[in-house]
């Protein structure tokens, strides 16, 4: 088989993996980052790390998968979104399938409201816009329904 990375002799029973979120803070990142990737390379992105990822961990390790839906919800009113026109969670659930993860539990992780200060807020009324203060914590195992 193939040769596993490891640190100190030691192979992780838990990665966290919170990768940099699809447009939302592209500007924030390096140039060279995934987040400025169009959605489809950087759904196919995902995929193919999680494909290596498995190649390189213990069949009993588990990863928590952190990540948020994205969509354009600051330009966008609700009511004119469409389906498949940003990347939601069932987008990271068909390819964590798919590369052979399975979820085991899917925590909604609130965060904090500050950055929805009162023109943010009176702006996003105005436009009829739905936004959303939290993250997905997936919490994923190598083991299907075997």
């Amino acid at each position: 088989g193939r040769a596993r990375r490891t640190v100190d002799g030691y192979i992780a029973d838990l990665i966290i993996f919170d990768p940099p979120y699809f447009d939302k803070k592209a500007a924030d990142y390096d140039k060279k980052s995934i987040s400025g990737l169009s959605r489809k390379a950087y759904l196919e992105f995902l995929e193919a790390f999680f494909v290596l990822l498995k190649q390189n961990v213990k069949k009993t390790t588990r990863m928590a998968f952190i990540n948020a839906d994205w969509r354009d919800f600051q330009n966008t009113p609700a009511i004119e979104e469409k389906y498949k026109g940003g990347i939601l969670i069932d987008d990271y659930l068909d390819i964590l399938k798919k590369t052979g993860w399975y979820h085991t539990h899917i925590i909604q992780a609130p965060m904090s409201s500050q950055r929805f200060n009162a023109g943010v807020v009176s702006a996003m009324q105005k436009k009829n816009i739905l936004g959303v203060i939290s993250r997905y914590v997936i919490v994923l195992g190598q083991l299907g329904l075997e």
